[in-house]
């Protein structure tokens, strides 16, 4: 049954010529389209919303439900509440193929993961970008910039808001945008958080306190926005996800847009030309039964770091090791696919609050807007000058060893690729303008929590498919604390947690600084941290670089146009494009990438 998107809670009802939301796949078999989209996430919806606003016809084929009026995510302090929905919750493997204790969190519902994540929200350093850009020319960051100014309708804090932490710089921000990004009413946790902006910068001398990690020189410690705006009416806030700025709203109707949801692509049908003309595509939960679908124009996989690459291979497009294995034709030799996939491993240490202040609600608080303080840290002020100069030697004289070691594990095209790959994490570790670890201030009910994580990993793993059906989910393999120094800097930012906790800052507040983890004592080892840290940890789920946009001849998947190499009118959309991690969270360069790719596409 066709279903006209009208929402209530978004105000008012929508246009007659209304984009048609629906899990009736009649509206999508043997039809055809100006553009095939695979994933209605946060880059599908974007790319989609530019492209129909243009008067092409287009179809989102999204996996996951349609989920407008779920409590749990409209509400954005009531995300813990999902559960398993909206969320592919895929199994982790270890390199002997045994499966890890941790699943992967990634959106399964229209939205994409910008339905269900943290909703942190700020940019990335000027450097980072524009070594993208050195590779990859049209990238660089005055060419993104734009995008990230073009997406964001920022919400100055109130003065009572900014009496309690807040602030901005308006140089880096967009007001006008679709995605609303703000601090929350009420403020979290104020009092916590001047202590954190307090004890922060005395663990990590040098770093300073400034009113937007946006507007960062490399390291900094903010208080931190979210892409969230305040209902008034119902006291809450709500989420901005790419589906309630982009999809659901009156104003982002589209009579061109059609959204299929509950149903999967499989393969991308490519012609003896090896042009793709459409996909096939199916519902999972009523068999592997597929349908086709024709693009007029292009399909665009817009699926993930997690799901892109596999369509690919499903597609006869990858390492012809990979695919011989499930007697899949090879297509086009793309031996890229997959590979050189990263995310950035986290967890965190807990200091007990005295008893006296557990009902302090200015200090702890069990409300879920994650991270209310944020600190991004250089290599300096991790290890002080010294060392740092001698792990700086040490990055660059075991540079081609550990590129080896990514070859044998798999996890990279070639040596050359490899080495390409961690020179370019050398050179931003190195840089004082570049951070190297996270480090958050939380609280949670009884516990004043620091959550931290590696921004820059040397460590690669890989994604492929597990079987030649069309809808088995995807083997992944982080590999995550695989290279050294990625273990070298999350056990010292761990130790730092510690150091932190016991400052007099903290003294009239915390009753036990070694809370948690109470196997990591005052006396504890690095070895101790480390057994600690690989037993805890899990994946930030920030997943890219599978479908790397690198030389073909370094493992590229795809060109700086985003076309697949070997193909004709086949794009990848979605932050898998990445070939390095960013340092920021995801989300304003990933709806950068769309807003870019759909002005390439158009173009």
């Amino acid at each position: 049954m066709f279903v006209v998107l009208a929402l209530t809670v978004l105000g008012g009802a929508v246009a007659s010529r209304a984009t048609v939301i629906t899990s009736d796949r009649s509206v999508a078999v043997g039809k055809t389209f100006d553009y095939i989209i695979a994933g209605g996430g946060l880059t599908g919806i974007t790319v989609a919303n530019k492209l129909s606003a243009a008067g092409n016809t287009v179809l989102i084929i999204e996996a996951g439900k349609d989920l407008p009026d779920e409590p749990g995510i409209y509400n954005a302090e009531r995300r813990g509440e999902l559960g398993t929905t909206c969320n592919w919750k895929y199994s982790a493997y270890a390199d002997d193929g045994s499966e890890l204790p941790w699943k992967i969190d990634s959106g399964k519902c229209v939205g994409g993961s910008s339905s269900i994540n943290g909703m942190v929200w700020y940019r990335p350093t000027k450097k980072e970008i524009d070594l993208l850009g050195q590779v990859n020319d049209g990238w660089s960051f005055e060419d993104l910039e734009p995008y990230m100014d073009q997406i964001e309708g920022f919400i100055p804090p109130t003065s009572v808001q900014v009496s309690q932490g807040a602030g901005y710089n308006a140089s880096v921000h967009g007001f006008n945008g679709p995605v609303k990004v703000s601090f929350p009413t009420p403020m979290r946790i104020p009092y916590a958080q001047s202590l954190y902006k307090s004890a922060i910068p005395q663990v990590f001398p040098g770093l300073t306190v400034t009113n937007d990690l946006s507007a960062r020189n490399g390291a900094a410690s903010a208080s931190n926005m979210w892409s969230i705006s305040y209902d008034a009416t119902n006291n809450i806030n709500r989420r901005s996800s790419a589906a309630y700025a982009l999809l659901y709203p009156t104003s982002q109707q589209r009579s061109t847009l059609t959204v299929l949801t509950e149903h999967r692509v499989a393969t991308v049908i490519l012609n003896s030309a090896k042009v793709a003309t459409g996909v096939k595509f199916g519902n999972p939960d009523q068999g592997n039964t597929l349908y086709t679908v024709t693009a007029r124009k292009e399909v665009i996989l817009a699926a993930g770091s997690l799901q892109s690459a596999p369509i690919l291979e499903r597609s006869g497009i990858g390492a012809k090791s990979v695919l011989d294995k499930f007697n899949i034709t090879q297509v086009v030799d793309l031996g890229g696919v997959g590979l050189n996939l990263g995310d950035q491993p986290g967890t965190g240490t807990s200091a007990l609050v005295q008893s006296n202040m557990m009902s302090n609600t200015s200090l702890i608080d069990g409300r879920n807007l994650f991270a209310p303080v944020i600190s991004l840290v250089n290599l300096k002020q991790l290890f002080g000058a010294a060392e740092a100069n001698t792990i700086k030697s040490d990055l660059v004289s075991t540079l081609n060893a550990r590129a080896q070691a990514l070859v044998d594990a798999g996890a990279a095209y070639s040596l050359d690729s490899a080495k390409g790959v961690l020179g370019g994490i050398i050179y931003q570790i190195v840089n004082d303008e570049m951070p190297i670890v996270e480090f958050v201030g939380e609280s949670y009910p009884a516990v004043l929590t620091a959550v931290f994580w590696p921004l820059l990993p040397a460590s690669k793993g890989h994604v492929h498919i597990s079987s030649a059906a069309p809808f088995a989910d995807p083997i992944v393999t982080p590999r995550l604390l695989s290279d050294p120094f990625d273990v070298k800097f999350a056990v010292k930012v761990a130790r730092k947690s510690r150091e932190m906790f016991q400052l007099p800052t903290f003294q009239n507040v915390v009753a036990d600084a070694f809370a948690d983890p109470a196997s990591v004592g005052p006396n504890a080892t690095d070895a101790d941290y480390e057994a600690w840290f690989r037993q805890t940890s899990y994946a930030a789920s920030h997943w890219q670089g599978s479908t790397a946009m690198l030389p073909r001849n370094y493992g590229g998947v795809v060109n700086n146009k985003l076309q697949v190499y070997g193909t004709t009118k086949l794009r990848i959309v979605d932050v898998g494009i990445l070939p390095t991690q960013v340092t920021c969270h995801t989300m304003p360069v990933a709806y950068s990438i769309a807003l870019k790719a759909a002005d390439l596409i158009l173009n």
